[in-house]
């Protein structure tokens, strides 16, 4: 037996039920190329796209609820009102995102890169964002209820109008603004 990395690739027939139309429900799209894509309203609950090239592509109203993204690129892209349930984004890149009005109740954003990201109006209580940065991020009117925050990055971030009730923050205090 060779010891050796396999890098898994996507599943080219969910790739095209994808394209073909606009669901993909607990489909293997891990490392999948959409960069730019058009993907509004398109849904992929519980879909695997870890490690999927994502950057600038067109998310909006799109159902990620419990979806694997850990890694993903999502650099720039369009994530209005997309709900993200519970999903996973370990380590993803979502610099310049724009997550305005997102929902991310329970998402898991370990180490995630949100620099420059727009979270305004964003749902992300139970949200565990340890270790991210979240450098210049717009976190306005952001629902933060009990998120962990702890060892995050938030330097420049606009936290104004946030709800920060139960909140864990970086410095591992808890804080009850908002409740």
């Amino acid at each position: 037996m060779t010891a050796g990395s396999q890098v898994s690739a996507f599943d080219p027939a969910d790739l095209q039920r994808l394209l073909d139309t606009n669901y993909c429900r607990t489909c293997d799209l891990s490392n999948v190329d959409l960069v730019n894509g058009y993907l509004k309203g398109a849904d992929l609950k519980g879909a695997n796209l870890k490690g999927a090239k994502l950057h600038f592509a067109f998310l909006r109203y799109a159902d990620l609820e419990g979806a694997a993204l850990k890694g993903a690129n999502l650099k720039g892209a369009k994530l209005h009102f997309a709900f993200l349930w519970y999903a996973d984004l370990e380590g993803a890149y979502l610099r310049n995102a724009d997550l305005e009005g997102a929902y991310l109740e329970g998402a898991y954003l370990k180490g995630a890169y949100l620099g420059f990201a727009n979270l305004n109006g964003a749902i992300l209580q139970y949200a565990d964002l340890e270790g991210a940065n979240l450098n210049s991020a717009n976190l306005n009117s952001a629902n933060l209820n009990s998120a962990n925050l702890r060892g995050a990055n938030i330097k420049g971030a606009n936290l104004k109008g946030a709800i920060l009730c139960n909140t864990t923050m970086p410095d591992g205090s808890v804080i009850y603004s908002g409740c």
